[in-house]
This record gives C-alpha cells, sequence and structure tokens, in this order.
C-alpha cells in the first residue's frame, strides 16, 4: 500500500508488491481471494481513519472494470461499511465535479469513492 497528499484527502494504492518496491495497480490475479483482500483494506482503512478522522481517503480503480467492481462491493456491503465509514462518491456534471454522499441504489456512475471515519455521537 502507497498513499499520496492532497489537503485533507489522500489517496491509497493497492497491488502487487514488485520486487524492485513499486507497486503494480493494475494486475488482475483472479484467485478468487476478494473478500480476503476486502478484509484486509477495510481494517487498513479503519487503523488510517482512526490515526488521522479528519482525513478523506480517495480510491479509484486502475480500469473501468476494476472502478464497476469497487462499485458493486460498495453497494453489496453497503449497510455494513456505513457503520464504520462515511462514503462519497465523486460524478462529473456539466458544472464539472461533485461530490454525492453515495447511495447503492443510484445509477452513478462514479468517477472515485472517497471514505471518512463516521463518528458517532452519544447522548
Amino acid at each position: 500500500m502507497k498513499y499520496s497528499e492532497k489537503g485533507q484527502r489522500r489517496h491509497l494504492c493497492f497491488g502487487d508488491l514488485l520486487p524492485n518496491g513499486s507497486i503494480d495497480g493494475s494486475v488482475h490475479s483472479d484467485n478468487g481471494d476478494i473478500i480476503k483482500v476486502l478484509v484486509t483494506v477495510i481494517c487498513i482503512l479503519k487503523e488510517f481513519t482512526l490515526l488521522r478522522p479528519n482525513i478523506k481517503i480517495m480510491f479509484v480503480g486502475s480500469t473501468p472494470e476494476r472502478q464497476r467492481l469497487y462499485q458493486r462491493i460498495l453497494k453489496m456491503y453497503h449497510s455494513g461499511f456505513i457503520k464504520e465509514f462515511a462514503i462519497t462518491g465523486l460524478i462529473e456534471t456539466d458544472q464539472g465535479y461533485k461530490e454525492l454522499i453515495f447511495k447503492p441504489e443510484s445509477h452513478f456512475i462514479y468517477l472515485a469513492f472517497l471514505c471518512k471515519e463516521f463518528i458517532k455521537f452519544e447522548i
């Protein structure tokens, strides 16, 4: 995993670690370990946002197919994710880019996803 900083956003990069130390984010291993990968990513996001509660993490698929996969995963597991994170998506409009609350029933094609620690208020 690598991440880059831009203001209050972080862009996480995931992929296979290559012998030269770089990360290949375009690899498609198709080895059936998507659940294991998802659990690992969620654990990393929890830890990262716990340590940096005001930071938004942006993630984008390295290909259109991978971006659609991320959107399908967010739709399928949305009820669990929203217990931990505030999730938004970036769309393109006639007026430019717009960040919206991610809703699994929407028909938007999201260009990127952002998540932030969901802060629970207790009364």
